[in-house]
């Protein structure tokens, strides 16, 4: 293939951008995670925004649209639940009336496209599958092909994430030498998606990843392919140090056991739970103000039981956990939850 005849895009999936409006949130306005912005500064750091485009598809867009107004109306129901119980003599709440939360947060996102549109970096829409490929996403479905069913099987399990999957598929065929880096955490269906882009698609090319620091090699290879004598590596990332010091310390591990987020087992069989950081990824700050700050981290968990008798039970388990940072000093766990596809149990007897 010839050098000049390649097109990079790199494409977002909407778990990658996803806010969480859970904790606390900033409704009045709109934008996608820090995970966005990390990915941009690798991309102008190594200098090749020019040939480079960054793609969101039509579905996320549509997506985080719809998971912002759904946020905002359930916390503005609890929010309202909440503040009638209680009348303060300190305080006055009063409402500001908007004719419609989805309309002036459309205005919101239109502001926040055209901005990130209006910069150096190439930014485009992928565009909802044509009617063309609408036989072969209700075939897909029939058949539980990937990514529908997930691993309950259900065949309308994934209809998004098939509607992205065809768009990639469909660009293909108006960018016949595309290079492709898709970013998403779905993993349970890289290498069956993968062979079947590589069938449909002889001459391009695509890599499916799931960490920012997949995502800094495989721009870097790109880099090094586009010109390799002006190629200079992504400096060492040191931002959020001190966080990351303590996600590996011995308070990070006993939070994580002691909070019951339904990560750990409990039983008086249990006579020991011990917990090891393995791996940790995609951190994103949520939300920052003058007290704190709130950080979302993706990591994986080694979790090791051992019972009355000697058995000892291992599994590796991959979990989203929101931490806040109190006046620069205190980190607390304030939730978490699993994200792991499948299970994995390793089971041991002690000697």
């Amino acid at each position: 293939m010839s050098l000049i005849n390649k097109e990079y895009y790199l494409i977002f999936d909407t778990n990658v951008l996803f806010q969480k409006y859970d904790k606390k949130a900033d409704f009045t306005t709109f934008s996608f995670n820090s995970t966005f912005k990390n990915v941009i500064d690798m991309v102008n750091q190594l200098d090749i925004y020019e040939q480079v485009t960054i793609v969101i598809p039509e579905v996320t867009w549509n997506e985080m649209k719809k998971q912002i107004v759904d946020a905002h109306h359930k916390k503005v129901d609890e929010y309202k639940s909440y503040i009638t119980k209680w009348i303060l003599p300190e305080f006055s709440i009063s409402e500001i009336k908007i004719d419609d939360y989805l309309e002036y947060i459309t205005k919101e996102i239109d502001t926040y496209k055209s901005e990130i549109q209006s910069g150096i970096n190439n930014i485009m829409v992928l565009p909802i599958p044509s009617d063309n490929r609408f036989k072969g996403i209700v075939q897909r479905a029939f058949d539980k092909a990937p990514p529908f069913g997930g691993k309950e099987k259900n065949s309308d399990k994934g209809f998004k994430d098939v509607l992205i999957w065809e768009s990639i598929l469909e660009l293909t065929f108006s960018h016949k030498y595309a290079n492709i880096l898709f970013y998403t955490k779905d993993k349970g269906f890289k290498e069956i998606l993968k062979e079947e882009f590589q069938e449909t698609n002889h001459d391009a090319d695509i890599s499916i990843l799931s960490s920012e620091d997949e995502i800094k090699s495989a721009l870097e290879e790109w880099a090094k392919a586009i010109d390799i004598y002006k190629y200079q590596p992504i400096e060492p990332y040191f931002e959020n140090r001190d966080f990351i010091e303590w996600l590996q310390s011995p308070d990070f591990e006993i939070q994580m056991i002691d909070r019951d987020y339904g990560l750990v087992e409990k039983s008086r069989l249990i006579t020991e739970t011990c917990l090891k950081l393995k791996n940790y990824d995609n951190i994103n700050i949520i939300n920052e103000s003058e007290q704190s700050i709130d950080y979302s981290v993706d990591v994986t968990l080694e979790i090791s039981y051992k019972f009355k008798g000697g058995g000892t039970i291992k599994e590796t388990v991959d979990v989203t956990v929101i931490v806040e940072n109190i006046l620069g000093e205190y980190y607390s766990v304030e939730d978490a939850f699993r994200t792991d596809d499948e299970y994995s149990t390793d089971n041991s007897e002690e000697s």
